[in-house]
């Protein structure tokens, strides 16, 4: 059987070699020779392993010998690691820092002696492993080729969410959807409240896309009054399935209440009691008839006409499902295929240019048997090819000549991952590591690309391993190995997922390397390096151990002590390790694990971390998220040199950042930063902490940053934070959340916020419980829409002192502002004579409880025309303002869709320009106790579908249906809420 190629790790390795850092290890080791011998065996090696890749499909000698070369590997990537730590242990305990320089006395040392011999026994051992390997080579007649990796960003002429949003393009499908929309509403047996209507086909057809667009159709969403959507795949478990109907059903996490399945069935039934319900059980595997026996009986029959929507690849399945006449799906026409082709293949027009190509391809086509899944995949290959030879290499593969069922549709996608550039082949098969329907996350898979070594530094010196990551995954993305799960906005994917035959292909190729284990893992092999648990097992598999595991992740809770006490001492190759158990304390086994890049103990009930976690020198990920005992840091954090991301949260009970972190200048996550008092430890010496000073070198620092406890700023270092030089920052969120009342004087609270200024390039902005009597000069200056031009999201709250808001109505992108409990503010800054819009961008404003606002900069542009004002505003939410400005600002913009008002006790009526509010689709009146009437326009409203009404007792009583004297100024609204 094949072997996976560790090409990422042998790169790495090479390019160890030839570094700086190297050089000087083997001169100050005296191990120089022996490196520069390594360096030139790996180099024969590496150059041979495309054609090794290749031979080894039918030569299982050559697979061996990859076989052999992995674990050579991977025995030198530990060794290196281990020279890596020792020498900045070395520059450590010489320099008292962490640079470099003379060494001293440093050879003097007995223990150094020793592991100078240790280190070069150790090399010399990989050498001789390695050049057996290198004699091999003749022998497999193995040649060496050039290897073309490029890793900076390639710039294409579509951008990453274009070719996102076309890998969604569907063709042929209408007919399909047309008729099982048909199988769904049809009548059926009047006796029969709950049918089923099951999909059939095989794998890569499109079964789940086939659903997808029968569920979102408008006349499905109107015929059924609920509609649940749940992806079963391979693990048919009633207690789960139960849980995801309700979590589908009310968008509410019931896993987390631990409920016992009677009151879990007791919940369903008072949701889909009396309900027209579609449930849609998405990718079901079970062929266990008394499975399905117990998941049906506990599932409500609901209202007459309800249905379960069920796709699988299996007719016995739908057989025991109760699908005596399943629907079955067939691949798609030829013309079909070569449009779904045509438009992966080809950019827009390119195909007149080479007709030769539209040859070739129409034949690969054929060859794809209507499979939208290989189809697609191939058309994504060929996007980046113009040579007529790159072209026939496809369309000569053997795998697609044989394409027939489903095995071979896996075979066939291999062509896919054999097309990858080499530096993207271990990225992808890493994936196995999670199940199949996992929603992976962009970020959390780019840190254990990075953690194993995976990713290549480009020669591009603005980019850093994080980009490269990020670059990794969007091809990925771009060639349907994997699809998007949620964008953020700017189309950036958040998440993916794996289509199972994507996931099948992964697995194939790592075989036993990668295993997640459940109850039904019972050996574990030799060769296995990466492990995962999403599912409780009954016993934690001791086989495990004295393994060389590179990848422990837990994602499942476990409460087995004996993995708390002796597992871990166990992996000492590990780079990542995800443990979920209740962690009274951290097992100082932990700091024996040297090698380690990625450590995540969230969800831990410790209140500490053990000193020695600061040896951990290669530490890059430290995730210590609800942590909820968690309340002091070890000292010399600072000695965590390499990390990257330290993610933390408001789960625990810290109160201050630990000193000398603005030493860790390689940090670009930090979500939050605490600034607390001074404090004392048990022997009465004052205990140092962070100041903002320390934020001062933190210039790589991106996403988020909360800084909380502002009021306990004080002197010179809390006014050095340079916000301004992070660039990457884009949400800083400024909080002085106060226990009690602040001591601290407005002005230094001013003087404090004025040394806050955060670059131009920053999207959003929250402040909160600001006591100063003024906002800072750079939010109060007249050019904000120049000093913040790119911010959207701006949030204010509790700043009681402030009278003056910022000119916000000149920011050119705000898309939505948010204004809480601003007691004292009376208008909000702005220059009438400028002809620049206002608002241009905004899409939500809410103003809550801002008793004294009297002015809003603008409010007779619209009259005046001197500018458009508002051209965006969708959502309006106003409580507690005056009366003139709630009538204001209802007028302002016809494009608004959603209306709350609250609190307006001075509101007695609607004006009659309501009408105006042509696109109006929700409208909340609470609290408004002299409202009396609704105007006679509100008839007008067509596109109004919900009206709620709370506290105000004389509209209430006006808008009785029927009877009331407004009802048939309402009565067209379809959801009508009066309390």
């Amino acid at each position: 059987m094949a072997e996976q190629i560790p090409y990422c790790i042998a790169d790495n390795l090479l390019m160890k070699l030839g570094s700086a850092v190297f050089h000087e290890i083997g001169l100050v080791y005296g191990v120089r020779g022996e490196l520069r011998k390594l360096e030139d065996t790996l180099s024969t090696v590496r150059a041979v392993l495309l054609d090794a890749e290749e031979q080894q499909e039918s030569s299982h000698a050559v697979a061996v010998w990859v076989r052999r070369l992995k674990d050579v590997v991977y025995d030198a990537d530990d060794l290196f690691d281990d020279f890596a730590t020792e020498d900045l242990r070395r520059k450590t305990v010489v320099h008292g820092r962490f640079g470099i320089g003379q060494v001293s006395d440093f050879f003097s040392s007995s223990y150094h002696l020793a592991f100078r011999f240790k280190m070069g026994h150790r090399i010399k051992a990989i050498r001789e492993k390695l050049d057996h390997i290198a004699n091999d080579i003749s022998k497999f007649n193995l040649i060496p080729r050039v290897v073309i990796s490029d890793v900076s960003v390639r710039k294409r002429v579509r951008e990453t969410c274009s070719i996102a949003d076309k890998s969604h393009k569907i063709v042929g499908r209408d007919e399909n959807k047309r008729e099982i929309i048909g199988l769904l509403m049809q009548s059926g047996d009047s006796q029969e409240n709950l049918s089923m209507v099951v999909v059939v086909g095989m794998g890569g057809l499109g079964k789940t896309t086939l659903a997808q667009l029968v569920y979102n159709d408008q006349g499905v969403v109107s015929y059924f009054s609920l509609h649940m959507w749940v992806c079963v795949s391979d693990d048919f478990d009633a207690g789960a399935l139960v849980q995801n109907i309700l979590r589908s059903a009310t968008n509410e996490d019931v896993g987390n209440l631990n409920l016992p399945l009677e009151q879990l069935q007791k919940r369903l039934q008072e949701e889909l009691d009396g309900k027209r319900y579609l449930l849609v059980l998405d990718d079901v595997w079970n062929e266990d008839v008394k499975k399905w026996g117990q998941f049906i009986t506990l599932l409500p029959v609901g209202a007459n006409g309800s249905k379960i929507l069920a796709t699988t690849r299996s007719t016995k399945v739908a057989s025991i499902m109760g699908g005596d006449s399943p629907y079955i799906m067939e691949g798609l026409k030829d013309d079909e295929s070569w449009e779904l082709f045509e438009s992966l293949a080809f950019r827009k027009g390119e195909e007149k240019m080479h007709p030769n190509l539209v040859a070739i391809g129409k034949e690969i086509v054929k060859m794809c048997k209507g499979v939208p899944l290989v189809i697609e995949t191939i058309g994504r290959i060929l996007y980046f090819k113009t040579q007529e030879s790159q072209w026939l290499n496809i369309k000569n593969n053997k795998s697609l000549m044989l394409l027939g069922d489903e095995n071979d549709i896996l075979s066939s996608l291999r062509i896919s991952y054999d097309n990858l550039p080499t530096h993207l082949k271990q990225c992808f098969a890493y994936c196995a590591l999670f199940p199949k329907d996992y929603k992976i996350e962009k970020k959390l898979l780019v840190q254990l690309w990075m953690a194993q070594g995976y990713l290549q530094v480009s020669s591009d010196e603005n980019m850093n391993l994080e980009d490269v990551g990020h670059q990794y995954f969007d091809d990925l993305l771009s060639r349907s190995l994997f699809h998007k799960v949620e964008n953020e906005d700017g189309n950036n994917v958040l998440s993916c997922k794996m289509h199972d035959l994507i996931h099948d292909l992964a697995q194939s190729i790592v075989k036993s390397e990668v295993i997640i284990i459940t109850n039904d893992v019972k050996i574990v092999p030799e060769r296995t390096h990466h492990v995962s648990l999403f599912n409780k097992p009954n016993e934690m598999p001791k086989v495990l151990m004295g393994k060389s595991i590179r990848t422990f992740f837990m994602d499942s809770y476990h409460s087995n002590n004996y993995i708390r006490n002796r597992f871990i001492s166990n992996f000492k190759c590990s780079r990542v390790m995800k443990v979920n158990f209740p962690l009274h304390k951290v097992p100082t086994s932990l700091i024996k694990l040297g090698h380690l890049r990625y450590l995540d103990l969230s969800h831990g009930s410790f209140e500490n971390l053990p000193r020695g976690i600061t040896r951990l020198k290669h530490l890059q990920t430290l995730k210590l998220l609800f942590c909820s005992n968690f309340k002091e840091w070890p000292r010399n954090m600072k000695k965590l040199i390499n990390l990257r991301h330290l993610e933390i949260d408001g789960n625990n009970e810290l109160t201050y950042m630990p000193s000398g972190l603005g030493e860790l200048t390689k940090l670009q996550t930090l979500p939050i930063f605490l600034l607390g008092n001074d404090i004392w430890d048990s022997r009465h010496k004052r205990k140092r902490m962070g100041r903002l000073s320390e934020l001062k070198f933190l210039k790589n620092l991106r996403g988020q940053l909360v800084i909380e406890g502002l009021s306990n700023a004080r002197g010179g270092d809390d006014k050095e934070a340079h916000l301004e030089t992070k660039q990457y920052l884009e949400c800083l969120v400024l909080s002085y959340r106060l226990l009690k009342e602040s001591t601290q004087e407005s002005e230094e609270m001013v003087s404090v916020m004025e040394s806050l200024q955060p670059h131009s390039n920053l999207k959003e902005l929250f402040i909160h419980d600001y006591g100063g009597a003024r906002f800072p000069n750079w939010m109060m200056n007249d050019r904000l829409d120049l000093r913040l031009p790119n911010l959207v999201m701006v949030h204010i709250c509790f700043c009681r002192r402030s009278q003056v808001l910022p000119p916000f109505g000149q920011l050119p992108f705000l898309k939505c502002l948010c204004l809480f409990y601003l007691y004292d503010v009376k208008y909000m800054k702005d220059n009438p004579s400028s002809a620049k819009p206002f608002f241009p961008s905004l899409k939500t404003l809410v103003i809550d409880d801002l008793p004294n606002l009297e002015g809003w900069g603008r409010r007779d542009v619209a009259a005046n025309q001197q500018s458009p004002s508002y051209p965006c505003l969708e959502h309006l939410q106003l409580r507690n303002i005056n009366t003139e400005l709630c009538l204001h600002l209802i007028s302002v913009s016809s494009s608004l869709k959603s209306l709350k008002i609250r609190d307006c006790s001075g509101l007695s009526t609607l004006p009659n320009w309501i009408a105006c509010l042509t696109s109006l689709a929700q409208l909340s009146i609470k609290d408004c106790p002299n409202l009396t009437s609704l105007p006679e326009e509100m008839r007008t409203l067509c596109d109004l579908c919900t009206l709620e009404i709370s506290g105000c007792p004389f509209l209430s009583e006006r808008c009785r249906k029927e009877i009331g004297e407004d009802w048939p100024n309402i009565s067209h609204i379809p959801k009508i809420m009066i309390r």
